[in-house]
């Protein structure tokens, strides 16, 4: 068995699967995984409304709410799964015997948003722990719920560490190198819209709260139209010596391109949007340039790919209505992915 478990690329969204082994029967895996009474002491406060259920799981977090798609007893439960506002998602868990004593039950969820799943990953870790401890008779949530309390807070945290790794790690971009100069080449798979994801790329009160905070608009100070060809505005970003990103709008086309200067070298970044079933395509290119100077050290491919990867998966949050836990901690799992990559060459 092993420790984490893993995640898959589903369209624009995620699946998280994860696999444990438990000292126990079918029968009482079951039971815990299905009975009211039991869950409430290793996952939340189960109940019944209308054709479907409401998970009240503690800790001030909103309540699960969904019906069961399938049952097959001692062998297969699925459910839809909202937590809160997110998408709605499919949980499955199925149990198999593994010996004379043993069994292994199986949680896949499908669906999960992207970026979050590394969360889900990380939960879903705990959520074992916790049924563990139901199936050996030494769990008692009471009101708290599993949310409301890890099981064991630093081992979530390096859950979360290494599930983000693990998801940034299915959709890396390329770094490019050409003459001692370094560039990034990524696509995403966006869930929205290209009318809301060009909106998130031209309009200042959401450009801000994905690329870098508004220091200067066009038009300031009003600050509400959307960007048009040939303006130049400031981004504020305390990695680059001045502080600010002072940038001119060199190619628009609507819903389509968008390209403007970024840098002290004021090179090019352009955002291609295609529109694909699944949602919309994000292709992003950085114009190569050479290694600069920034948050206390000379910085160079794998942090431009890390850099521009995180900020992506802050433009996915955002599209997505989501917020996620330590945002710092998504650059230094893109990182790590990229450097990994650039000791490999």
């Amino acid at each position: 068995m092993t420790i984490f478990g893993d995640l898959a690329l589903d369209g624009a969204r995620r699946t998280v699967t994860l696999e444990r082994e438990y000292a126990t029967t079918t029968a009482d895996l079951w039971s815990a995984l299905t009975e009211p009474d039991r869950m409430t002491r290793w996952l939340g406060s189960y109940t019944t409304e209308g054709d479907g259920y409401r998970l009240e799981m503690g800790g001030g977090f909103p309540a699960v709410t969904g019906r069961v798609l399938a049952c097959e007893p001692q062998r297969r439960i699925a459910v839809l799964w909202r937590f809160g506002s997110e998408a709605e998602t499919e949980l499955e868990a199925t149990i198999a015997p593994h010996g004379d004593d043993h069994v292994v039950l199986t949680l896949t969820h499908r669906r999960a948003q992207a970026v979050n799943a590394a969360v889900w990953g990380a939960v879903w870790q705990g959520v074992f722990t916790h049924l563990d401890a139901e199936l050996n008779g030494e769990q008692d949530l009471g009101d708290r719920g599993y949310l409301g309390e890890a099981a064991d807070p630093a081992a979530f945290d390096a859950a979360l560490e290494e599930y983000r790794r693990r998801e940034a790690g299915l959709t890396p971009a390329r770094m490019i190198r050409e003459n001692g100069k370094s560039g990034v080449h990524l696509e995403r798979l966006l869930d929205a819209s290209i009318a809301d994801v060009w909106d998130a790329l031209t309009l200042p009160d959401r450009i801000g709260r994905w690329l870098w905070p508004v220091v200067e608009w066009p038009d300031d100070p009003a600050r509400v139209r959307p960007l048009e060809l040939g303006d130049t505005f400031r981004l504020g970003d305390a990695n680059v010596p001045d502080g600010v990103h002072a940038m001119e709008v060199l190619a628009l086309e609507p819903e389509r391109l968008l390209s403007f200067t970024w840098g002290p070298a004021r090179s090019a970044v352009t955002l291609r949007l295609d529109g694909q079933e699944a949602g919309t395509l994000l292709v992003l290119d950085q114009d190569a340039i050479p290694d600069v100077f920034g948050a206390g050290r000379l910085r160079s491919a794998p942090d431009f790919a890390a850099g521009w990867h995180s900020l992506v998966d802050g433009l996915t949050l955002l599209l997505e209505g989501l917020d996620a836990p330590r945002r710092e901690g998504l650059w230094d799992a893109a990182y790590e992915v990229y450097a990994g990559q650039n000791a490999a060459e």
